[in-house]
């Protein structure tokens, strides 16, 4: 089902969009329950992680549609449920969830998604142009 897409799309172009999401969701999560930004990293509250976060928001479906587009539209509605499940299981796992836990701090977080998902995009953009 997926042989057109790992044979000629980027893998990498999807990850990269997955961690993004996942860490750009997280980071609006906790924006919403520290409105004040006490507990929360500044980071978070700079105007400009508004903007980067905003750009992001496609991140959470063009990885599926980007599959879709080389193996089927039933490839791309498994390929969006399965990315969402492991997306939920790698922030658990590298506990983007719990204060001070995982592999790098929140300003490493926000700082290699917003360096990340433009990587992505392009990578997926390219990789259907050629």
């Amino acid at each position: 089902m997926f042989e057109e897409f790992l044979s000629n799309g980027s893998l990498a172009a999807v990850l990269l969009m997955v961690y993004t999401g996942n860490v750009m969701m997280e980071a609006l999560r906790r924006d919403r329950l520290d409105p004040r930004g006490i507990n929360s990293p500044l980071i978070i509250k700079h105007p400009v992680s508004a903007l980067f976060m905003f750009a992001s928001i496609p991140c959470a479906i063009w990885p599926a549609i980007y599959i879709g587009l080389y193996s089927g539209w039933v490839a791309g509605v498994i390929s969006w449920f399965v990315l969402q499940i492991v997306g939920a299981i790698a922030t658990i796992v590298l506990g983007m969830r719990g204060p001070a836990l995982g592999f790098h701090s929140w300003i490493h977080r926000i700082t290699a998604a917003c360096i990340v998902f433009p990587t992505g995009y392009y990578l997926s953009v390219s990789s259907l142009l050629a």
